[in-house]
C-alpha cells in the first residue's frame, strides 16, 4: 500500500508537470514522463523481486518443474513492458505504433504460453 501511495503521489505530480509544459514546450513534457519512468523504476523493481523470490518458495515447495512457472512469468513480463510501451507511444501521439505494440505483445504473450499449452494437450492426450 505504502508504494501505491508513493507512485500516486509521484505520478500526480509529474502529470501536472507534464500537462502544463506540454501547452507551451512539448518536447519538454516528454521528459517529464521519461523521468516520472525512471524514478518510478527502482521502487518497481524491489516489488518484483520480492514476487520473484516469492515464486522461487513456490517452486520448491510445489515440486512442480519449472517449465510451468516460467511461462507465466514471461507472459506478465510482456503485459508489463505492453503496456508501458502502449501507453508511452499514446502520449507520443502515435496510436498506430501502440496499436501495433499490443499485436506484437498478443504474439509473443501466446508464444511464451505455448510451452504450457503443450504440456496440456499431453496430459489430455493421456488421459484420453
Amino acid at each position: 500500500m505504502e508504494l501505491l501511495i508513493k507512485l500516486f503521489a509521484l505520478c500526480i505530480v509529474g502529470a501536472v508537470l507534464a500537462m502544463l509544459l506540454r501547452e507551451q514546450k512539448q518536447v519538454l513534457a516528454y521528459f517529464v514522463v521519461l523521468g516520472l519512468v525512471l524514478a518510478a523504476l527502482p521502487p518497481l523493481l524491489g516489488s518484483a523481486a520480492e514476487i520473484l523470490s516469492f515464486f522461487r518458495v513456490l517452486m520448491e515447495l510445489s515440486a512442480l518443474p519449472g517449465e510451468v512457472f516460467q511461462p507465466m512469468l514471461k507472459t506478465v513480463a510482456i503485459a508489463l513492458v505492453t503496456r508501458i510501451g502502449t501507453s508511452l507511444c499514446k502520449d507520443a501521439e502515435s496510436d498506430t505504433a501502440a496499436a501495433l505494440l499490443e499485436i506484437g505483445g498478443t504474439c509473443c504473450a501466446f508464444l511464451a504460453a505455448l510451452p504450457l499449452m503443450e504440456m496440456v494437450l499431453e496430459m489430455l492426450e493421456q488421459m484420453l
